[in-house]
């Protein structure tokens, strides 16, 4: 095949992938899907191996690569039949990554024969369970974290099949809802079922197939390229998770340690030593913890390469079995795939600091930060609006990313495995009992360095129902983000409970639900993130700009970077900076 020919198949698979997420954000009903974005779609090629995917949510798409295979082999592909479309989300059973995030696999047919499947994954905002927003850590066992979907077919011949359907919504507190977001997933699935037969009529099946094949060798030949380049050795790290610390509960920090061997153009990740899965849902299962270990080998290589499943060939991974990172039935797992993921690859940037310190950044908040107020509306006009009296409103919350070696860290974002957005003030206030009252940068929450760390946010909620429940999970509430290189930390994860009668209740980052009531105000603030190299090394200029902007107080300015906005001239040293601390608050 000639390589004009070539890249116009392999690119117009991406564009297909992307065409896909679009139409489930624009016909879904869920503004955790429609506005957050919290969704993500894929192809891949008749073997079920992972061809092409949008810029949608990592930690959705790489366990995908598990997921996808199990579920066409669970059904049989000889029993699947044009029009059909595979539900799925079970962690034990599909290959998931955690219950409210539901796969639609779809084979597309051409003539009789299956050319490729497409993948369609949504977060959806109920799937019933112990709490409502089926998102807490406060969890025996993944029971409790809501109904659990073995691979079984959900269309047949492009119809639903009702008795399934009917299931799925009646174990959801938002049932409405979720049938739009069923038939925006089903529309992603029928728009990548579409694009690819009109590839088919136009290049033919078997350009088609050769491209995919090429386009998986071509990633794998780039990416062995690029792990030759790392330095031979062996790298070791170690951390500690945050404990789940509700009332009753009484757990020691879990271990997460890695040992990287890095040997000519392969890399083995070896998590021998992590501590033994724990009562509550902050393990791994095998699929996320792969996920995050495909996810860094990519993000520390070339970034041009194209992401498929080529790049995971020379990746090694051994994870034991029973331990946190690869956790055993019936674990809870629903925010392992969130926060405990993010984790992993703060982990193994720490290990691989010493071979490429150049591709490296400071520790970042490294959680979703799911903050879940669920109540009934007692606003009429709002209930006759969206048909739903009972309102579940899921909002991600936005934290500081490191720093790097040559540029500050991110503020006010998503890192890593999630890439869903913070939905909007004017969202939030129009389909939920809710005013947001402050949506702001943290001064001071980007650790000092030559490079600092990237700013948390902060938003205040002021509560309208007469009564929710508010559940947040997040993570680095005991452990501020690290920096590296004589990098300062950045801020912890901070959350509290303002009520009306003046009273204040401080909210762990791993607890349990919240009652709320009409006139409290609820703070969520995301940790900061860690900078990089010492901060006296720091540009003058660069200091005096964080200034003005606000992102670093002059106090701060003073103690980090001894730079004295006022007297415009480097501050005498009145106090080492490495013992000066900022708090979250």
């Amino acid at each position: 095949m000639d390589i004009v020919t070539y890249e116009i198949i392999r690119s117009s698979l991406f564009a297909v992938a992307r065409e896909m997420k679009i139409a489930m954000m624009r016909t879904a009903g869920s503004p955790l899907m429609h506005a957050s974005g919290d969704s993500s779609a894929a192809i891949f090629d008749a073997d079920m191996q992972l061809v092409a995917q949008g810029n949608d949510i990592p930690t959705m798409l790489g366990s995908a690569v598990i997921s996808t295979r199990v579920s066409v082999e669970t059904i049989g592909r000889e029993n699947l039949r044009p029009g059909d479309v595979i539900v799925s989300n079970d962690a034990y059973v599909g290959g998931g990554n955690h219950q409210p995030d539901v796969q639609f696999t779809r084979p597309v047919f051409v003539d009789d024969r299956i050319v490729a499947f497409v993948m369609t994954r949504g977060h959806w905002t109920d799937i019933g369970g112990q709490t409502p927003g089926s998102y807490t850590v406060t969890t025996w066992d993944v029971f409790a974290e809501g109904i659990r979907i073995p691979p079984v077919l959900l269309y047949r011949n492009d119809e639903p099949v009702r008795d399934m359907l009917e299931i799925l919504t009646r174990n959801s507190r938002n049932a409405h809802e979720l049938r739009l977001d069923i038939q925006a997933q089903y529309a992603g699935t029928y728009v990548g079922d579409r694009r690819i037969a009109d590839l088919v009529g136009k290049y033919g099946a078997d350009a088609l197939r050769d491209v995919m094949s090429q386009s998986l060798d071509h990633s794998e030949k780039l990416i062995r390229a690029e792990i030759a380049r790392i330095p031979d050795g062996v790298y070791e790290a170690e951390e500690y998770l945050d404990p789940i610390e509700a009332q009753g509960w009484k757990q020691e920090r879990p271990l997460l340690k890695v040992k990287v061997t890095v040997a000519g153009d392969e890399i083995t990740f070896d998590y021998t030593g992590t501590g033994a899965q724990v009562r509550g849902g902050i393990n791994c299962p095998l699929s996320v913890t792969c996920n995050s270990t495909w996810f860094t080998v990519k993000a520390l290589t070339d970034l041009s390469i194209p992401i498929n499943q080529g790049c995971y060939r020379p990746v090694k991974i051994i994870a034991p079995q029973g331990s946190v990172l690869n956790c055993e039935y019936p674990a809870s797992v629903v925010s392992g795939n969130t926060e405990t993921s993010p984790r992993v690859i703060d982990l193994l940037l720490k290990a691989l600091s010493r071979a490429v310190p150049e591709r490296i950044v400071g520790q970042s908040n490294c959680a979703s930060c799911a903050g879940i107020f669920s109540g009934r509306d007692t606003d009429e006009t709002r209930v006759r609006q969206t048909g739903q009296p009972f309102v579940t409103m899921h909002d991600v919350h936005a934290g500081g990313m490191g720093a790097r070696a040559d540029k500050d860290g991110v503020s006010g974002i998503r890192v890593y495995v999630g890439n869903a957005g913070s939905q909007s003030v004017e969202m939030i206030e129009r389909t939920s009992p809710l005013m947001v009252e402050e949506w702001s940068l943290v001064t001071d929450s980007g650790g000092a360095g030559r490079r600092r760390g990237g700013l948390t946010s902060r938003r205040v909620y002021r509560v309208d129902y007469d009564e929710a429940t508010f559940t947040v999970s997040g993570e680095r509430g005991r452990t501020a983000p690290e920096g590296h290189f004589g990098g300062m930390a950045g801020t912890p994860f901070f959350s509290t409970v303002k009520h009306a009668d003046g009273s204040e209740h401080r909210v762990p980052a791993k607890g349990g639900q919240t009652v709320v009531h009409r006139g409290d105000r609820v703070v969520v603030q995301p940790a900061g993130s860690g900078g990089y190299g010492d901060p006296l090394e720091r540009e003058r200029e660069r200091v005096l700009a964080d200034i003005a902007d606000g992102y670093v107080s002059e106090e701060a300015a003073r103690r980090l970077y001894r730079v004295d906005a006022r007297a415009g001239e480097t501050a005498e040293a009145g106090a080492d900076a490495a013992s000066f601390a900022v708090t979250a608050e």
